[in-house]
């Protein structure tokens, strides 16, 4: 079992360093995405209320908390030079070439001025990030970044 604990380890440590370049050469940052977090801390709440791990170890333990650093360092996201970094255990970055359309929701705040926008693929796969930027900022960074050929939509909450 020890065996295994490091391989899944070995995993998550490359995932996680991967993740933690990405996150560092993001440029326009979104809001941080505490749902990773969350989620990874319920999976690990329900694996052990379920007793998965009766026999606690220097692996498990390792292994435990490189899953944990992974879900912080997940949650980062924005726009990098080269492709969009999304937060997602499946699929962490996506080339601006693949993006086929952009949707922007400004969202009205008291506070801050917060801008939704939802990234569609080629694939139909969309991605969504939130900026506490105004929507004239988040324009100009899909136009530089992603290209003025993309087609934008604007939409209001009403």
């Amino acid at each position: 079992m020890l065996l295994l604990y490091i391989l899944i380890g070995l995993y998550f440590v490359g995932y996680s360093l991967y993740s933690w370049y990405w996150q560092a050469v993001i440029e326009l940052r979104a809001h941080y995405r505490i749902a990773s977090v969350i989620w990874a801390l319920l999976f690990l709440v329900i694996v052990f209320s379920m007793d998965y791990f009766s026999n606690p170890s220097l692996g498990l333990n390792a292994l435990v908390a490189v899953f944990i650093l992974m879900s912080i360092v997940d949650g980062f996201s924005g726009f990098a030079k080269k492709r969009l970094v999304v937060s997602g255990y499946f699929r962490r970055t996506v080339k601006y070439s693949d993006i086929e359309r952009v949707t922007i929701i400004p969202v009205p705040t008291s506070r801050k001025p917060t801008t939704m926008v939802i990234f569609q693929t080629q694939k139909n796969t969309a991605f969504t990030l939130r900026f506490s930027k105004k929507l004239e900022v988040i324009i100009l960074a899909i136009q530089t970044y992603i290209g003025k050929e993309t087609p934008i939509e604007i939409r209001k909450i009403i």
